[in-house]
């Protein structure tokens, strides 16, 4: 808390305000999924200040009356005051960390963000501390090294690609005369002169013999037996895994599976989503867990 350098010594008015606002900043964050906007500026710096006055003051009872009841009270406070501290902080950097990731795990293969209705949501970081931003900017660095090391842009990509174009078929029939040899084009005028079809020669045996039959098919076991080759096993595509959730929340946009496909969630409704998308979902509080 070295903000505190950094503004001016709050009063006791100011202090009490300050107490109330953190009691009232972890309750609010406890029960959300997204990080809470602070009540005010130097939120952190002024907390800082709150419990430096209370540990002065339990000091001073302590040095004056000794282990009376006020001290006891004094204790408890500060204790109670450290622990909503403490809880804040875990709260929040939980909340800051799942927005990050599912940010960043909500963009297409290609880059582009979806919509802020089917995200978390967009951060105002004027009403938050300067390091939760760069908190949040190190997860979001985090996310990307874990993406570029295990290649997920590619893997949810290949799945996206159009098939390959037909081969494209010639617009026009190359005439007959073109492929008979020994006839030219100037000779012959077009759709007048069918071509001669060549002439046939009497096919005469080979002085060939039935051993020298046995003798070649003995050298050369796998020619002339009419054994076809062993058909290659056809590879089975993979399916991704799929998984059963409860929508917690609306979603005015629909979600692009990775068939390509498009899912529109709504409050109440049990879908079957592939898993990274249910995973990500459910780390965000919009949806939970309905496996059968």
């Amino acid at each position: 808390m070295d903000g505190d350098n950094e503004m001016p010594r709050l009063n006791s008015h100011q202090l009490i305000a300050v107490d109330k606002a953190l009691m009232e900043i972890s309750r609010k964050q406890r029960s959300s999924a997204v990080p809470v906007e602070l009540p005010m500026a130097n939120f952190w710096a002024a907390v800082g200040q709150l419990v430096r006055h209370l540990e002065s003051e339990l000091a001073e009872t302590m040095r004056t009356e000794g282990p009376t009841a006020k001290a006891q009270l004094q204790t408890r406070k500060l204790g109670v005051t450290r622990t909503q501290v403490s809880d804040l902080t875990r709260h929040r950097l939980n909340a800051f960390t799942q927005h990050a990731i599912l940010s960043n795990l909500l963009r297409s293969p290609e880059g582009d963000s979806m919509s802020d209705a089917n995200g978390p949501g967009i951060i105002e970081w004027e009403r938050h501390d300067p390091s939760e931003r760069a908190f949040y900017s190190g997860i979001g660095h985090l996310v990307d090294k874990y993406k570029h090391e295990v290649s997920l842009n590619s893997l949810l990509r290949s799945s996206w690609d159009a098939p390959p174009p037909p081969p494209e078929t010639p617009s026009h029939t190359a005439p007959l005369t073109e492929f008979v040899p020994g006839v030219e084009k100037s000779d012959a005028p077009e759709a007048e002169t069918a071509p001669q079809p060549p002439e046939t020669t009497h096919w005469e045996d080979p002085d060939y013999d039935e051993e020298d039959r046995i003798r070649e098919m003995d050298a050369f076991p796998g020619i002339g037996t009419g054994a076809a080759p062993p058909p290659e096993p056809t590879p089975v595509e993979p399916i991704s895994e799929m998984r059963r959730i409860l929508v917690l929340q609306d979603m005015t946009e629909p979600i692009v599976t990775e068939d390509g496909s498009e899912i529109t969630l709504t409050a109440g409704d049990i879908e079957n989503c592939p898993s990274i998308i249910a995973d990500t979902l459910i780390a965000a509080g919009m949806a939970e867990a309905a496996d059968l």
